[in-house]
């Protein structure tokens, strides 16, 4: 399966039909090259919830996807501290998990600790694993864009004031206990809400 975020509406290619979750409701369709980017218009539509892509071959119908679109590859990390609450940061006024653009030269997990890092004003992290790759599309001068994340769980030993990076647009940057998370109800990303109902 894989699963895009077209103007923070999910796009979904998958083998068989969502019978459960917060999904099963979207529109259905079988996949065809023709039809494809027709799907995706209407899924910028402001109105429109999402489709699920029905194709035999997902990975097949996902490369014919990807020729419309120009990929852009970022790294960010699912934060923890020894108390074993998440790192969370508001930027443009939703709540979001820290991450950034990789930089030339630099390998996934450096990109991911230096983007933390960064945007948090934050030391002596480390990665633990790899927990998933998050994709979402955007336009920009005429042209389709799609970010891919790769998200990593990073442990760290700070335990000073966090500084939300303002130049990201970043106003807080904040501690809190997963279980106090309620990602259905949180003001956020639906492609941040689908790996805050995960961990």
């Amino acid at each position: 399966m894989y699963k895009i975020f077209i103007n923070d509406k999910p796009l979904i290619f998958t083998k068989s039909q969502i019978s459960d979750g917060i999904y099963a409701s979207l529109p259905v369709h079988e996949f065809s090259a023709q039809s494809l980017m027709g799907i995706v218009r209407e899924v910028e539509e402001l109105h429109h919830k999402g489709a699920i892509i029905i194709c035999e071959d997902f990975e097949m119908a996902w490369t014919e996807f990807n020729q419309y679109f120009k990929s852009i590859v970022a790294a960010g990390g699912l934060v923890y501290n020894t108390e074993g609450q998440l790192l969370l940061i508001k930027r443009l006024g939703k709540w979001d998990l820290p991450k950034g653009k990789i930089d030339a030269g630099e390998t996934i997990e450096e990109a991911a600790i230096r983007e933390v890092e960064e945007e948090c004003g934050i030391n002596q992290l480390s990665i633990i694993s790899k927990v998933t790759t998050s994709y979402h599309s955007y336009k920009l001068h005429g042209h389709r864009f799609i970010k891919v994340t790769h998200w990593f769980k990073m442990k760290t030993l700070f335990d000073g004031v966090l500084i939300p990076q303002a130049e990201e647009s970043i106003t807080e940057a904040i501690w809190t206990h997963v279980k106090d998370i309620k990602p259905m109800e949180i003001d956020t990303y639906t492609s941040i809400r689908d790996i805050l109902l995960e961990i």
